[in-house]
């Protein structure tokens, strides 16, 4: 749901945590609901100010629980290093929010001040578990992208991402059952952080083909980039071979027949347009 702009960005705010802001206001708890969206805003304030930084562009940022998204319009060509600084501002910007308020305390005499600590303290270190969406998962992403390439990364990142959701999910559900205590807080933000990175591995394949895509106007706009050549056999699957594809070079593929003899040579973006035009049965003799 959009909810405003801010420097010509867009603002939405998940549909189920304005349902979950309701019912908490509902329940006299409307003073922590806009406390956490406070939080929430610095962390992804953060992120965009860094993207700025970095020349990126910003779609939109949307707001969730554990710190929101915030969705960049070329997000999928960044540079590993680039991606590394842009996730890293959001947990920074929260912790240092927790630690200057903390410090403020006898300045600043609310009896909200220690909830708002505690929020921006655990935002910023849970931001910092190794799973998309969060930040942790981007930044392991972009160190698995230079070993394994951009898809595998992302396709195990968000794996661990929907098993620390089932680990929320199953932690608030002991502590409804066993301890009754409010566990529901936990079974919401694993349900949304399950849905989040269930979310990501749906959009897969069509970031790592934008993602790619990018990389050849990149080649177009600087006129150079670092080459990876490999070698490969006429009836190897092109999909195969773009899993290969790192973040930070340019693939160049030569074509060999059984005999070893060399047929020809294929750019990234010559097997960019046949996989998109024959599908994803197309090999290299294909092209």
């Amino acid at each position: 749901m959009l909810i405003g702009k801010i420097g010509g960005i867009r603002i939405r705010i998940n549909l189920l945590v304005l349902l979950l802001g309701g019912l908490y206001a509902y329940l006299g708890l409307a003073v922590e609901i806009l406390l956490i969206l406070a939080a929430v805003l610095i962390h992804e304030m953060a992120h965009l100010i860094m993207a700025r930084l970095l020349g990126i562009r910003v779609a939109e940022i949307d707001l969730l629980p554990f710190g929101g998204q915030a969705k960049m319009e070329d997000y999928t060509g960044l540079d590993p290093e680039q991606d590394i600084y842009l996730a890293l501002s959001g947990p920074a910007a929260s912790l240092s929010a927790a630690a200057i308020f903390y410090f403020l305390q006898e300045q600043i005499a609310s009896p909200y001040l220690p909830m708002f600590i505690n929020i921006n303290l655990y935002l910023g270190l849970f931001n910092l578990c190794p799973g998309l969406p969060m930040d942790g998962g981007h930044i392991l992403r972009a160190v698995l992208s230079k070993f394994i390439g951009y898809k595998r990364a992302t396709s195990r990142t968000a794996a661990l991402g929907k098993l620390i959701a089932l680990g929320l999910i199953a932690w608030g559900g002991y502590q409804l059952y066993y301890l009754q205590s409010i566990g529901m807080n936990f079974i919401v933000v694993g349900a949304l952080l399950l849905w989040a990175a269930h979310r990501e591995g749906r959009l897969l394949a069509y970031a790592f083909m934008r993602y790619l895509v990018n990389k050849k106007s990149e080649l177009s706009k600087h006129g150079l980039l670092p080459a990876q050549q490999i070698v490969s056999r006429e009836d190897t699957l092109i999909k195969v071979l773009l899993e290969s594809a790192r973040p930070n070079s340019y693939m160049v593929v030569w074509a060999m027949d059984d005999s070893d003899n060399m047929m020809g040579v294929r750019s990234e973006a010559e097997l960019i347009e046949c996989f998109l035009d024959k599908g994803p049965k197309a090999r290299l003799r294909d092209c």
